[in-house]
């Protein structure tokens, strides 16, 4: 499982540092697989924030603080009514809350992007799609460990430069999931896998190795290239997660 958990996070990292976002809706479905829906998911936070900490450092200059502002208002506060809302849920049911946001949120923003041409951007001080982005980006990150789609749908939707939305999204990503990291342990009494010390260290390794790789990658792979492996990936995931949680509650 360890082996398996390793090569999850090294093909999220390295696509999180490529492409902007990736860890979570990549690596998260099949964390989900190996430890558990509530378990995986609270590891998908843990993780994703450390991340996106670790790539942040590259892209200061280039993050729009507005922009963050307005999305970060509405996502953290949504995360302890959407904590309550996954208490009581079985594993089962947040396995197929998992699959379904991904296979959903991809589609979506896979027709979105096709629309890119007949769209006119939003507003340049527009408010109500950022605070409709973080509104479905906390409640995913709360239910998923996956805050990337809405925002990824946004991006699209309003032509934002792609080197300010991959820098903007780091630091919304690590408190958009540091946010879902206390709403959990606190409201809904989550706690983390039970990992020995030994595991822990190479989780970072492995971590550190992601970011490394996606350092290599980012000036030899093109975003087009980029885009169809995280799409292919997610999709998998997303519906043997999907598939799971679907099985268990029939079952």
């Amino acid at each position: 499982m360890l082996v398996l958990l390793v090569l999850a996070i090294l093909v999220g990292g390295s696509l999180q540092r490529v492409a902007g976002m990736g860890f979570g809706l990549v690596a998260g479905p099949f964390i989900v697989l190996l430890l558990g829906a509530r378990e995986g998911v609270l590891f998908v936070n843990v993780v994703g924030a450390v991340m996106a900490l670790v790539v942040l450092w590259r892209m200061l200059p280039r993050i729009d603080w507005r922009r963050y502002g307005w999305l970060v208002a509405t996502s953290v506060a949504t995360s302890v009514p959407a904590a309550y809302l996954m208490r009581d849920a079985s594993s089962a049911a947040l396995e197929l809350v998992v699959g379904l946001v991904i296979v959903v949120a991809m589609t979506l923003a896979l027709v979105t992007n096709r629309l890119r041409g007949a769209r006119r951007p939003f507003a340049e001080r527009a408010r109500w799609p950022l605070l409709l982005t973080g509104v479905a980006s906390g409640l995913g990150s709360v239910a998923a460990g996956i805050g990337g789609p809405p925002l990824a749908v946004y991006s699209v939707l309003d032509r934002w430069d792609p080197r300010a939305f991959a820098a903007t999204a780091q630091p919304f990503f690590m408190t958009n999931a540091v946010a879902a990291i206390v709403a959990k342990v606190t409201v809904a009494d989550v706690v983390l896998p039970p990992l020995v010390w030994w595991e822990w260290l190479v989780v970072g390794a492995a971590l550190a190795g992601g970011v490394w790789a996606g350092e290599l990658l980012a000036g030899r792979v093109s975003a087009s290239a980029t885009r169809k492996v995280l799409v292919v990936l997610a999709y998998v995931g997303g519906l043997a997660t999907l598939t799971r949680g679907l099985v268990g509650l029939l079952a």
